[in-house]
């Protein structure tokens, strides 16, 4: 055999080898899993830490107590005064003589008297600001105060307002109560302290006669109903009541005669006045033409002329009230009373 085809066939042998090998599958190395444990721990440890900082008992018993953390109170004016008393006292001791060779305390007193200045001047810095943060309260409690005066003053005079429309429109409705029962010819009753109640002293002369008139209740039909059976009485001749001749001749001549352009003065005549007076609702009239009879007639008619007259004072107290209701004025006080 020749050299030269053992060598090929070597060749050929190592090239199988190659490719056997080639074609074995080569095994991976599997990566190692990373440590997800730990970076669960680290986000618990810092919600943990995170938690326990924004905790209020954190912030009030341990953070101030941490370094940096300190809060920094600004010295009031009581402070200075209590230092400035400690360092007078410290100023009035007597003075301690040190021997020569104490070096170091004489050193350490002059470190705690530096200190001291320091002190002294760093809180004589801060009391102007404190000096100005005083000031500026006093002056928002003054303004505050004057806020406070002026709504008090408000609030006063809209309660006094309030008061006083309430009392008005009371006083209205016991006024109209009153003229309803005295128009119906009823008694007053218990309305009458309440007249009195919503009108005090403003009128009290307007309030009696009102009160007079509700005691003993007199009406316009009343009146003429009073008239009209007074009539037989007031037309006819007077014989009982003894009188001169002179009265009874002047009396006659007085149904006779009537001057041109006047009216009759005789009694039939002045009834018929009075009559249609009390037609008109004019009280004060007819009273005047029953009054304008003669004695011996005009006496027959006490009572009716006591009746008009306390009418005509009743209601003209009301008009008083009724117009005091209107204009409070003390004008119209002044005419009620």
């Amino acid at each position: 055999m020749e050299p030269f085809d053992t060598g090929r066939g070597g060749s050929d042998l190592s090239g199988a080898r190659l490719d056997q090998m080639r074609s074995r599958a080569v095994p991976v190395a599997a990566r190692p899993q990373r440590a997800v444990f730990a970076w669960v721990l680290v986000a618990a440890l810092l919600a943990f830490a995170l938690g326990l900082i924004a905790n209020p008992w954190f912030e009030r018993s341990v953070r101030s107590r941490l370094p940096g953390f300190a809060p920094t109170v600004a010295p009031t004016v009581a402070d200075l005064a209590t230092l400035d008393a400690r360092i007078a006292a410290i100023e009035a001791r007597p003075a301690v003589v040190v021997p020569n060779g104490d070096a170091a305390a004489i050193g350490a007193s002059g470190e705690r008297l530096a200190r001291l200045e320091g002190t002294v001047a760093t809180l004589g810095a801060t009391v102007p600001a404190a000096t100005g943060r005083t000031d500026k309260i006093a002056t928002d409690l003054a303004a505050l105060t004057a806020r406070i005066d002026s709504g008090a003053a408000a609030t006063a005079a809209a309660l006094a307002s309030a008061t006083t429309a309430a009392d008005r429109a009371q006083a209205m409705l016991v006024t109209g109560a009153v003229r309803r029962q005295l128009t119906e010819g009823n008694r007053l009753g218990a309305l009458e302290p309440a007249l009195r109640r919503s009108f005090g002293p403003r009128a009290a002369a307007a309030v009696d006669a009102v009160a007079v008139l509700g005691s003993n209740p007199v009406t316009l039909p009343g009146l003429r109903s009073g008239l009209e059976q007074l009539r037989p009485a007031l037309g006819a001749a007077v014989t009982t009541v003894p009188q001169s001749w002179w009265d009874g001749f002047r009396d006659s001549l007085a149904g006779i005669v009537v001057r041109p352009g006047t009216a009759s003065t005789g009694n039939p005549a002045r009834v018929d006045r009075a009559a249609a007076s009390l037609a008109a609702g004019n009280v004060t009239a007819a009273a005047a033409e029953i009054n304008a009879l003669p004695p011996a007639q005009r006496s027959k008619a006490q009572s009716w002329l006591a009746a008009a007259d306390r009418y005509d004072a009743g209601w003209r107290g009301m008009a008083a009230l009724e117009t005091l209701l209107l204009d409070p004025s003390p004008a119209s006080t002044l005419a009620a009373n």
